[in-house]
């Protein structure tokens, strides 16, 4: 019994003992901001191979912008994030106002997408566009949407802005999902590249963009 005590108390001596790590505790969209709120320490026994931040970088984390979507429950490792504070350069973030039937049903952070015109809005300004008035410009109540700088979103329908990364999609009313009537706005941002940002803001303001998203957005995240 002596021996058999002895040699526990070596095994238990040798056996890893359980670390702090850093846990993600909310849904953090890719492109977001790292925040204390988002995380929480779990103590396991470290293995080979594991490659999680431990507790006590978490201050060199906190602050840093997600490159994956972080789901509640996993740990973070450092392939998740960028020490980029800022949107990487060249790109924009901006709102998107969408109906049921402007996007794919459960649309997600971190799918990327197409920004398609889908042509229903400008149909209905041809009068406006001919007599040489664009998006943006001083209309007749002298308001204007960005001074006059804002590019005009004319073209055939169909035709395709620029590609997209989804930051966040919130649902009408706080409600998750895609049900309910077509004239229930959506709100999504979108991560896209600078010289596209002025188009894809007028052509959202207008009601005349559709998303589809592009196969292969479970790896999204990378900047356009």
């Amino acid at each position: 019994m002596l021996v058999c005590a002895a040699l526990g108390a070596v095994v238990a001596n040798r056996a890893p003992r359980p670390v702090a790590f850093l846990a993600v505790t909310h849904l953090v969209p890719v492109g977001m901001m790292v925040t204390a709120s988002d995380l929480e320490a779990v103590s396991i026994a470290p293995v080979a191979g594991l490659d999680a931040i431990p507790l006590r970088d978490a201050g060199q984390v906190i602050g840093h912008r997600a490159i994956e979507l972080l789901e509640p429950g996993s740990l973070l490792v450092p392939g998740d994030l960028t020490s980029e504070r800022g949107l990487p350069a060249g790109t924009a973030l901006v709102g998107a106002s969408l109906a049921v039937n402007q996007m794919p049903t459960e649309l997600a952070p971190g799918q990327r997408v197409l920004v398609v015109l889908t042509g229903t809005a400008s149909a209905g300004e041809d009068s406006a566009t001919s007599s040489g008035s664009a998006v943006g410009t001083p209309s007749a109540d002298g308001g204007s949407a960005s001074g006059g700088s804002v590019p005009s979103p004319t073209g055939p329908p169909g035709s395709v802005l620029t590609q997209a990364t989804v930051t966040s999609i919130s649902a009408p009313g706080g409600l998750s999902g895609t049900s309910g009537a077509e004239s229930a706005a959506f709100v999504a941002t979108l991560e896209v590249p600078e010289a596209a940002a002025a188009t894809v803001t007028a052509a959202s303001a207008a009601g005349d963009i559709s998303l589809a998203v592009l196969g292969g957005s479970d790896d999204a995240g990378a900047s356009l």
